[in-house]
C-alpha cells in the first residue's frame, strides 16, 4: 500500500548524552544522513564539561539543544520527550547509530498502521567498527536467555502513548526502558515487532555492576505491573547465571547505550 507524504507522521529522534565526545559524532552522522521534513532531532546533555558540546554544536542538523544538570538518565529522557513536537518519538543513545533508511521505513509503517501504537526491531552489535552479532528482542518478557527484553534505540512510540501511560519513572537507575515496556504491555498498549535492523549499538559501557542493578530493576518492574513474582525471580537468576559466564569468559554482549 502507498501513503501520499502528507500522510506520513512526523517524528522527533532524542538524544541524551554527558561527556559523549567520542561517541556522539558519529550518533548525529547517522542522523543528518536521514533527516528529512517532519523529522527534528532534540539533543538533551547533562552539563557535559568535555568537547561534547563543540561537537554538537558544529551539526547543523540539530533542532534544540538543552543543556543543563538532571537527575539521571530518566529524568533526561523525559526533558526529550516534553520537548518533542513529532507524531512518533525515538531515543537514540549517545553511542548508537540509526541503521540505514530506518525512519524511512518507521515513518511509513506507522502510516500504514494506525492500530499500532509500539514499534521496535532489531540492532546490529558492533565492536571497533565490525559488526560481531544481530539482536532480536526476547520475544517473551520471562525469556532468560535473552539479556534484553527489546531494543530500546530500535524502539518507535506514538505521543500518545507517553501522554495515556506516563513517561519514564525516575526512581528506575538502569532499567527504565524496561520498566517502560512492561507497563504498556500489562496496559494493552498496540506494539509490533518489525523484523529490520533499526539501529547499531556498540558493545562497550556496561559493567558488571550495573547490569546487576539492571537485571534487579527489571524483576521489580516485572512484579510491580502484576507479572509472575516466581518467573521474574527465574528471569532475573537466569540472566546473573549468563552474566556471570559472560563476565568470566572476557564476553561483553551489549553497550548500555546510556550515560552514566
Amino acid at each position: 500500500m502507498t501513503v501520499s507524504h502528507a500522510h506520513i507522521p512526523s517524528l522527533s529522534l532524542i538524544t541524551v548524552c554527558k561527556n559523549s565526545d567520542a561517541t556522539i559524532g558519529r550518533t548525529i552522522t547517522s542522523v543528518e544522513a536521514q533527516k528529512d521534513d517532519g523529522v527534528e532531532y532534540l539533543i538533551i546533555d547533562g552539563g557535559s564539561t568535555d568537547t561534547t558540546l563543540t561537537v554538537i554544536e558544529a551539526c547543523p542538523c540539530i533542532d534544540l539543544l538543552v543543556s543543563e544538570p538532571d537527575q539521571g538518565i530518566a529524568d533526561a529522557f523525559n526533558k526529550g520527550i516534553c520537548r518533542a513536537t513529532g507524531d512518533i518519538i525515538a531515543l537514540l543513545n549517545a553511542d548508537d547509530q540509526l541503521a540505514l533508511n530506518t525512519l524511512a521505513i518507521v515513518r511509513s509503517y506507522f502510516a500504514n498502521h494506525p492500530e499500532v501504537d509500539v514499534v521496535h526491531g532489531d540492532v546490529l552489535l558492533h565492536k571497533n567498527g565490525r559488526t560481531i552479532k544481530r539482536l532480536k528482542p526476547a520475544g517473551r518478557w520471562w525469556y532468560p536467555w535473552r539479556l534484553v527484553l527489546f531494543n530500546h534505540p530500535a524502539t518507535f512510540v506514538r505521543r500518545v502513548v507517553y501522554e495515556r501511560h506516563g513517561l519514564f519513572d525516575t526512581g528506575y537507575r538502569i532499567a527504565m526502558d524496561a520498566e517502560m515496556f512492561l507497563r504498556w504491555m500489562s496496559r494493552g498498549v498496540t506494539i509490533r515487532y518489525l523484523p529490520e535492523v533499526l539501529a547499531i549499538m556498540e558493545t562497550d559501557g556496561v559493567s558488571g555492576q550495573q547490569a546487576t542493578v539492571g537485571y534487579r530493576e527489571v524483576r521489580k518492574a516485572a512484579v510491580q505491573h502484576g507479572y509472575s513474582a516466581l518467573l521474574a525471580t527465574v528471569n532475573y537468576l537466569g540472566k546473573m547465571l549468563i552474566w556471570s559466564v559472560l563476565l568470566v569468559t572476557g564476553v561483553v554482549p551489549l553497550s548500555a547505550g546510556r550515560r552514566t
